[in-house]
């Protein structure tokens, strides 16, 4: 597979999302949807890592604040992101999470949070978000996840519950 000073962060569209969502998202699970409400909107942006000569890790980049806050702000979820099996322990997903965040922050975000597979928390967590909420099931995939949320800003809400 290709090595960190081969990969390029790069811009696409929906569609180029799918092909991994499918592969990495949806092995095991009741549900072959890969587009999702939000895709096309003209305010989502789709990132991924391009080797050298295949996308090897997407992320979606959504519009939308958080359930677990209690006053309006610009919040950014993440979605859908996966890296190839083969491709994984090369630092492509913690560049997708820092080039989303990055840009999140300076589009003037106060948030970014997303719905993370249970299995996949510590990876959050190592890149500072904060997990906000019991287990949750999803219900098109029945794989456990959690909310997880990083502040851009200084908090200012008052019921966000850490667990």
């Amino acid at each position: 597979m290709t090595s960190m000073n081969d990969a390029t962060l790069i811009e696409l569209s929906a569609e180029e999302t799918y092909d991994l969502r499918r592969r990495v998202l949806r092995v095991g699970t009741p549900s072959t949807a890969v587009q999702w409400q939000g895709d096309s909107l003209d305010t989502t942006t789709h990132l991924g890592v391009s080797g050298t000569d295949t996308i090897v890790a997407i992320s979606t980049w959504l519009k939308s604040q958080s359930p677990d806050l209690d006053r309006p702000h610009a919040g950014v979820q993440l979605r859908g992101m996966a890296t190839d099996p083969a491709a994984r322990g090369h630092g492509y997903g913690s560049m997708l999470l820092l080039a989303g965040i990055d840009r999140a922050r300076r589009s003037g975000a106060h948030h970014v949070w997303a719905n993370a597979r249970t299995a996949t928390l510590d990876f959050y967590i190592a890149h500072g978000f904060k997990v906000t909420s019991s287990e949750l099931e999803n219900a098109e995939t029945a794989i456990p996840h959690r909310r997880i949320l990083m502040y851009l800003r200084p908090p200012t809400d008052t019921n966000l519950l850490e667990l």
